[in-house]
Order: C-alpha cells, then structure tokens, then sequence
C-alpha cells in the first residue's frame, strides 16, 4: 500500500499512456474504415430508365372541363349551372326556350317598305277667272290611321288648307300645266305636274315578329303606332330602312332593333 500511495501518480499517468497508445494504434484502422466508406458512397451507379407518369387521369380531367356534357338542371328557381327559364304548362314543368330572350329585344325585322307622300291633280271643268283646283293627297306616314287614306283639297290660287298653299298655277289657268304647292309641315316647295303625280318618300314601314310568342307578327308598323309584348306597351318612335327604335310607355327606355339582327 504504501508502495502506491508513494507512486499512485505514475501509475495513473502510465494508464493514460497505454490508453493512448491503444487508441493512436487503432485509429489507422477507423481511419482506412472511413475511406472505404466515402469511396463506396461516391462510386458511380448506372442511370435508372426514365419511366413516364400515367397522366390518362389528369387527361381525362381536362377533356371533361372542356367538354362538360349535359348538365343537370336543378330546377325552375336554380339557374347557376344553367341559365334557363321553366314554365308550369298544366303542372308540368317546361323548359321555356326563349329565356332571356324576350320583349322588344326579340323582335325580328320581318321587311322594310318606304311610305309616300302623294298629291296628285284631279283634272275637271275650271270655270270663272278665279278657278278652283282639285288635288288628292295622301300621307301614307301620318302619325294617326285616319290620316292616311286619301283626301281631296281644294284650292284657288295662294288658298290655304290643312296641307297645302297654293303658290303658283304654271301655263294657262283653265289649262294648267303645273303647280307650285308649299307644305306645311315642313315649308317645303313642291311642284305638282298637271299630269303625273307627286311623290316623295317621307318614312318607312315594317313588318315585325316576336319568335317568343308563337311567331306573333305585327304588320304595316309605322311611327306612332304601338304594340304589347309580355304585357307592356311600346311605341314606335322611328322607322327606317333598316331599323326600328321602339320607346317604353312607362320607363321611356328607347330600344332599337335593326335588319340582320341575330336572335
């Protein structure tokens, strides 16, 4: 005992010594343990064959967005999936095909015609030095049906009617050869021959249809006539030759509608 306490210190040194020593000859071995590792890790493999996704779903998918098929219809007051009307026809429910496209919309330019204003010289025996001409007029585009049909004015030079003055008598009086008329709704000058008649075109015509209501029609339809579609009264406000323009009687909305119109 006294022996080690005497040299306890030398002996744990000479310990640390052989630990160290085993382990400086073991590391030669860890250490060619290691490269063989990292040498094993890093060595080349050969590539693996590409192999291609299965994308016959994904296809599939995007086939069926662009191509949606028939959809389901969930019912007369659900439109999201399809904007459609419905209609009870005796309890049963009817898909109506003119949804979204009815009122003065729908209507479709059937024909266009001119109307004509018409004067002509109604010849007869003139007498006296102050003779009295005769003229039958028509104004096909009067706003009023009962001022369309023809109506006979008569007229001592510079008399004044509803229509018309007479401005001048050309050629001999109880012979005349033209005359010289001032209208009066629009103070325009006009030359009425003795033999042929006047006429200029002073608005259009035209024939409508509302596909909506079992092919409805509306004929002869001029300036300041009116018409009901889905209970609610229109006037027609102009005609030409290519277009009508239709007003609202309640909202005054002015809605125009014109020949080639695809409905």
């Amino acid at each position: 005992m006294d022996f080690i306490k005497k040299h306890y210190e030398k002996i744990i040194l000479a310990v640390v010594l052989l630990g160290l020593a085993g382990a400086a000859a073991y590391l030669p071995f860890m250490v060619s343990s290691i490269r063989a590792e990292l040498e094993e890790s890093i060595r080349p493999t050969k590539a693996k064959e590409f192999q291609h996704k299965d994308l016959s779903d994904d296809i599939a998918l995007l086939n069926r967005a662009r191509n949606p098929g028939p959809v389901v219809i969930a019912g007369p007051e659900h439109n999201t999936f399809n904007p459609v009307g419905w209609f009870n026809n005796n309890g049963t429910l009817v898909k109506d095909r003119f949804y979204g496209r009815k009122g003065p919309n729908a209507l479709k330019i059937l024909e266009t015609r001119p109307l004509y204003l018409r004067i002509a010289y109604e010849a007869k025996e003139l007498k006296g030095d102050n003779p009295r001409y005769s003229f039958a007029v028509t104004s096909e585009a009067a706003e009023k049906r009962s001022e369309r049909r023809k109506v006979t004015r008569l007229a001592r030079l510079r008399d004044k009617n509803d229509i018309f003055i007479l401005k001048e008598v050309k050629g001999n009086p109880m012979l005349p050869e033209a005359f010289v008329l001032e209208l009066l709704d629009s103070n325009k000058t006009i030359t009425v021959d003795a033999v042929q008649e006047y006429t200029e075109i002073t608005g259009h015509q035209a024939d409508l249809e509302y596909p909506a209501a079992a092919s409805r029609k509306f004929t002869s339809q001029i300036k300041g006539d009116k018409i009901s579609l889905e209970k609610r009264n229109y006037e027609i406000v102009f005609v030409s030759e290519t277009e009508v323009v239709l007003s609202d009687e309640k909202t005054s909305k002015h809605t125009t509608i014109t020949t080639g119109m695809i409905q």
